[in-house]
């Protein structure tokens, strides 16, 4: 390893040199004066691999310093670990350096609050979340600080690299791309496949490297033809070719697509001087192309903030992807909120709705909430909404136009009677578009209905019409979940007055409740869903609740439960519930069957959620199909794998150009790593889940 004196000097020096080349002399004396600081704390300590721990927040800061961070940043990267590892405190801290620089310190030191490593973690994550939402400068510390780590796994046990892995996969790499830093996600999600599934990595990189030369070839064709359009359009451009390597091991890990159709995806990063230059060569590729696709993502931008205009061209050669942006947008995708003020204003607009939902995701009272809501919001897909005015409401795949509304402001949610669509009138309950403009129509006489809680996805709107329906005297709630009762009965052609004394007791007894009235207070204040009192009475008390998997999902227990047979939902599916006659049934959030239904009947679906904790041992059949027919030897394989994953092999069809396969599985997570194995024992063949229309 060398001197390690030495190395550290030879790091500090190092960092001195790129700090110099745009930081003003007195800002870089502060941050080596931190450097030194931090070679003095943490004097004696090493890392796993022996070498000095300081040389670790120097690799921090550098990574920083190589995107121009500002010193205030900069001198917390190289203090990052002093309160947590040494025996300084936050308040030396801000002695030597200043208030900024401590707290900054402060929002990524970890907590270590109990014995329970879960509750430690999730407490770390709302303290520094929280100071995220204060200053978005400690979430880009953190995130170099995990590069780092992720790049430096090797002296840890294969089972602490997996663990850190997915921690980063789960958490810092959308959070990542949630503030725009995509170049720096995009390394850590690569390092997280490779740290998770090395051989499965491995074997993709190989092909990738023996696939070199021809797509290299290729990608060089398309490069010069599309240049030679540039130049006869006369405009300015600098085309380059991605590297879309993470693109193929995304597709390859997650979505199990063949490696033979994800080498011919060649994707060029094309800068030109202005937005109308990118509309006007965007006009001329669609004149010269017989199949072309443009996506518009200057005047909508992504969530986290990118722009580009997308053109996706498809020939004998596979897939052309062209992404045209101008220089200022480039830099943003690439490094978001560590750009500061240079951000262009529309990035800026998304990211900043983002850092607003994730405000209303903390739960003071809970840190184990505060972290379960991240994690759902970080792995929803986002959608963009926009006011009349522009104004701009990020939101979770599914969101009503009532969780707009709240997005918007607590007025118009409060207050909304009806919504238009892009001039169209739809009802509240409707499901959002991206890209949409939605006016809301209101009268300050309006309150919240309490039927908006079986439909809304967001925290906010959910808290926000609690929080008034809880302000109502008894009188009122009592009235309104009464109401709210009989709009639900409607649905279904019953009235208040069809109940007999026995559903009345049943209902009662259900409840653990005294009477009819507080029945209706408890409706009324969202403690207890109308639709899900409908479905109690409609199913005649008959629980046919599978074994096992009655009390997996929330607000249930005592109905009728059933699971799809149309996308056999599993535990950590994102899902929804239709209301029949029979009770609930649930479905996968994005069944077909399910969207068809909602645009039927919308009042008859409700969101649900998995209880936070799998209890017992269920198991979910899941259909899933092979792109090619096993052979005899394989099948054994394959039914000793699956058993070997304390898994179950319910059914097995092998047919001339594929294998149609039905699993037994515990959760989605069970599943995935069910298919991993699978892939890499019977040479990497495409395994996709099924959803039967």
């Amino acid at each position: 390893m060398g001197d390690p004196a030495g190395l550290v000097e030879q790091a500090k020096a190092e960092l001195a040199f790129v700090v110099q080349t745009y930081l003003p002399e007195d800002q870089v004396r502060t941050v080596m004066a931190a450097a030194e600081f931090a070679d003095r704390a943490h004097a004696g300590i090493t890392r796993k691999s022996g070498e000095p721990y300081i040389l670790h927040p120097i690799a921090v800061t550098a990574l920083l310093a190589d995107m121009q961070m500002d010193a205030e940043s900069l001198a917390a990267a190289l203090l990052h670990d002093v309160i947590e590892d040494t025996e300084f405190d936050k308040q030396d801290l801000s002695t030597g350096f200043g208030p900024v620089v401590a707290e900054l310190v402060d929002g990524v030191t970890k907590l270590k609050i109990s014995k329970d490593k879960q509750i430690n973690q999730a407490a770390s994550f709302r303290k520094m979340l929280t100071a995220t939402l204060q200053d978005p400068r400690v979430m880009v510390i953190k995130l170099a600080d995990r590069l780092h780590n992720m790049s430096t796994l090797g002296a840890l046990s294969p089972e602490k690299k997996h663990r850190i892995a997915r921690e980063t996969l789960d958490i810092f790499v959308p959070m990542g791309r949630l503030i725009g830093m995509r170049a720096v996600s995009d390394q850590l999600e690569l390092l997280c496949l490779e740290a998770m599934d090395p051989d499965l990595f491995a074997h993709v990189t190989r092909t990738l490297h023996e696939a070199a030369p021809e797509r290299l070839a290729r990608e060089r064709r398309r490069q010069q033809q599309l240049e030679r359009g540039i130049a006869r359009l006369g405009l300015h451009a600098e085309v380059t070719p991605q590297s879309n390597e993470l693109l193929i091991y995304q597709d390859f890990f997650r979505r199990r697509n063949r490696l033979a159709d994800l080498l011919k995806i060649h994707a060029f990063d094309v800068v030109l001087d202005s937005v109308s230059d990118c509309d006007r060569l965007a006009g001329w590729v669609r004149q010269q192309a017989s199949q072309v696709e443009i996506i518009d993502q200057i005047r909508h931008p992504q969530p986290g903030g990118r722009q580009f205009l997308q053109l996706n061209l498809r020939d004998s050669d596979g897939l052309m992807q062209l992404f045209l942006q101008t220089p200022r947008m480039q830099e943003a995708a690439r490094l978001g909120l560590a750009l500061g003020d240079a951000v262009p204003q529309a990035s800026r607009s998304v990211i900043q709705a983002s850092l607003q939902n994730l405000s209303e995701l903390i739960d003071r009272d809970c840190a184990k909430t505060t972290f379960s809501a991240l994690l759902e919001y970080l792995h929803h897909d986002k959608i963009i909404g926009y006011t009349p005015d522009g104004d701009l409401h990020e939101l979770p795949q599914g969101a009503t136009l009532i969780d707009f509304a709240y997005a918007a402001s607590l007025f118009l949610g409060n207050h909304a009677i009806g919504a238009r669509i892009n001039g169209e009138r739809r009802p509240l309950t409707a499901p959002l578009v991206s890209g949409q403009v939605v006016e809301i129509i209101t009268d300050p006489l309006a309150t919240p209905n309490p039927d908006w809680l079986s439909v809304v996805t967001t925290q906010k709107a959910r808290r926000a019409i609690q929080h008034v329906l809880r302000e109502q005297d008894v009188e009122e709630q009592r009235m309104v979940g009464r109401q709210a009762l009989e709009r639900a009965l409607r649905s279904y052609d019953l009235e208040l007055q069809d109940l007999s004394a026995l559903d009345w007791a049943d209902l009662l007894h259900w409840q653990q409740l005294p009477s009819r009235e507080a029945l209706f207070e408890r409706m009324a204040v969202g403690d207890l869903w109308p639709q899900l009192v409908t479905a109690r009475l409609l199913s005649h008390h008959q629980s046919t609740a599978e074994p096992d998997r009655d009390s997996l999902i929330e607000n249930t227990l005592g109905l009728e439960v059933r699971y799809a047979q149309c996308c056999h939902p599993i535990y950590g599916d994102p899902i929804r519930a239709h209301l029949t006659r029979r009770g609930v049934v649930i479905h996968r959030r994005r069944c077909p069957n399910l969207l068809h239904e909602r645009q039927q009947h919308p009042e008859s679906i409700v969101t649900l959620r998995w209880r936070p904790e799998l209890s017992g041992d269920p198991r979910f059949p899941v259909d899933l199909v092979m792109d090619r027919p096993l052979q005899d030897e394989e099948t054994t394989e394959l039914i000793y794998r699956v058993r070997e994953q304390l898994g179950g092999v319910e059914s097995l069809n092998i047919c001339d150009d594929r294998t149609e396969l039905t699993l037994v599985v515990r959760d989605r997570d069970h599943l995935a790593r069910l298919i991993r194995d699978l892939r890499g024992h019977l040479g990497f063949p495409q395994i996709s889940r099924v959803t039967h229309h």
